[in-house]
């Protein structure tokens, strides 16, 4: 990671704490607090790929993927744009889908570094257990907004903290010669 990239996701990281910091002293408000972080988050990661997928992925063996994966997620994010009106256990599902399916999606991957005997298998392993353990809490409190406002900002919270604890961990270079 290059000290830019890692500038950032330091940036990222704070913004994420201050979030997380103002829905826990306002989670009677945060519901569509969270649903604007979701669905910025979703915009913004549907855009990134579709940019990947022009620059970048055209040109790859698969990549037709990607521009699927990008139009899936920004048709996702815009949908939690829209969802503002409706019923908040709309919200609170979709949150808990999301974490659900991050979390998987993390512990995969950390079970996948561990085979490959990579040094930070827990760090994602445990960032996946964290995402699928909000995500049962959210559907036990399902009838509390302010618990599950409370419990996505901790998650958020935790996820920020690993964020910038990845920013600060040395990475391996190979150097060809």
């Amino acid at each position: 990671m290059n000290s830019g990239k890692r500038i950032t996701n330091v940036i990222i990281g704070v913004v994420m704490l201050l979030m997380g910091a103002v829905l826990i002293l306002v989670p009677s408000e945060g519901l569509p607090f969270v649903a604007l972080i979701l669905s910025v988050s979703l915009v913004v990661y549907g855009v990134r790929m579709l940019v990947y997928y022009v620059t970048m992925a055209r040109h790859m063996v698969g990549g037709r993927l990607m521009l699927y994966i990008a139009v899936i997620v920004l048709d996702f994010g815009v949908f939690v744009w829209t969802l503002s009106d409706i019923p908040k256990i709309y919200i609170v599902l979709y949150m808990v889908a999301i974490h659900a399916f991050s979390g998987a999606i993390d512990i995969m991957r950390g079970i996948e570094a561990k085979r490959y005997h990579a040094s930070s298998w827990k760090l994602s392993f445990i960032s996946g257990v964290v995402n699928i353990a909000v995500a049962i809490l959210s559907i036990v409190f399902i009838r509390s907004v302010n618990v599950i406002v409370i419990l996505y900002a901790l998650g958020l919270i935790y996820s920020a903290i690993t964020r910038i604890i990845s920013a600060f961990r040395r990475t391996a270079i190979v150097y060809i010669r």
